[in-house]
């Protein structure tokens, strides 16, 4: 990473205009497939609470708003705005701490008036990105100590205050997340050694002394989760029958007992995936995988063309953020990693979710697509 890069080449047009509208028919095209697959399957899940699937749709529709409308801003004005919609989040963030709607033992949540229940933190999955993209824009590699440092505290500030709702699984996502955008821009390899050793010091005094009863019990069922399979090992030994349970072609939509029967929890939210393996079996669920991994690989592309470092790095930390939670989900789903409650994006159920990634993916449209 210690060569510099040459960002003066012109950029790439894929896109395509309706009029005045920039949209890119390669990543909207994904996008579709994906969520049209969500959708078939959770309105089987929500056969009997059919406001939230109307709920849903609503929030599938601002989102299609909102990504359409940031995909016409100019880099500029993202440029400009950067820190302080960085700096927004860290104080709702900070209010959630005092202010914020509890629900299942976490507050998360904020209620306003005049505005929807919405989660905060969702927002960086948006305004971490573009921070460490504004401070990193002419910073070139090899990054000095005292940028990495900088870096740093961008990144912990934030997750600090997610990790205290508690949120440890969405805290440690958004980290690594905002870690691969200092990486891209150009780390030493031995700040990476570092951060491994790091990791692994961290992991093991979190073992010992900051995991929360109910954060080890997830540990240890994933470990074995037949040791309590009424208690905290439900929920992943369900996820691994409905996904059995699908064989190849699946038993149709809305055909899963697993989820008809209520044996599997969060059949619309975070085990969504286990859904479609067993109405769609292996072939729906591998074409719903290969399509969120067209869309990484689609941002990642254009990321490569941006005319900008700023735009560069910005586009990259919104895609590696997606990839993380599909492949977090996928795992968790499967049993390769410990339940975390992270959802699939563009998939599962949540408004501030699904309202956010369409704003993303905007917004790498406007940092690929628009000329300044």
């Amino acid at each position: 990473m210690a060569e510099q890069l040459d960002y003066t080449k012109p950029t790439e047009q894929p896109a395509f205009s309706l009029g005045s509208i920039q949209l890119d028919w390669m990543l909207g095209v994904c996008m579709a497939v994906v969520i049209v697959m969500g959708l078939a399957v959770m309105v089987g899940v929500l056969v009997d609470n059919q406001a939230l699937f109307v709920r849903h749709v609503v929030m599938l529709i601002l989102g299609f708003i909102a990504m359409t409308a940031l995909a016409q801003v100019r880099e500029s004005t993202f440029l400009d705005f950067a820190p302080f919609v960085y700096m927004g989040t860290v104080a709702l963030l900070l209010f959630v701490l005092f202010l914020g709607d509890t629900a299942k033992g976490a507050s998360r949540w904020l209620d306003l008036p005049l505005l929807p229940r919405f989660q905060p933190s969702e927002l960086l999955k948006i305004t971490l990105p573009l921070m460490l993209a504004w401070y990193l824009r002419e910073k070139f590699a090899p990054l000095s100590v005292i940028d990495v440092a900088i870096c740093l505290v961008i990144i912990a500030a934030p997750v600090f205050l997610v990790y205290q709702q508690p949120d440890l699984g969405t805290a440690i996502l958004i980290a690594m997340a905002g870690l691969c955008v200092v990486f891209v821009a150009g780390l030493r390899w031995w700040y990476v050694i570092l951060a491994v050793i790091g990791s692994v010091v961290s992991a093991v005094v979190a073992w010992r002394f900051l995991l929360s009863d109910y954060q080890l019990s997830r540990i240890t069922s994933f470990i074995n989760p037949e040791a309590n399979p009424l208690g905290a090992g439900w929920n992943l030994l369900q996820s691994k029958i409905a996904l059995g349970s699908g064989g190849a072609l699946g038993k149709g939509l809305g055909e899963g007992s697993q989820s008809k029967l209520s044996f599997l929890p969060e059949g619309h939210t975070d085990f969504i995936l286990a859904v479609i393996g067993e109405e769609l079996g292996f072939i729906g669920t591998a074409t719903m995988l290969m399509f969120c991994f067209f869309i990484f690989a689609r941002s990642m592309l254009m990321g490569q063309h941006a005319s900008s470092r700023f735009a560069r790095l910005a586009i990259f930390g919104i895609a590696l953020m997606y990839f993380g939670y599909v492949l977090t989900n996928t795992m968790m789903v499967s049993g390769l990693l410990p339940v975390v409650g992270v959802p699939l994006p563009l998939v599962s159920y949540g408004g501030t979710s699904v309202i956010t990634y369409l704003a993303a993916f905007g917004i790498v449209v406007a940092l690929h697509s628009r000329q300044n």
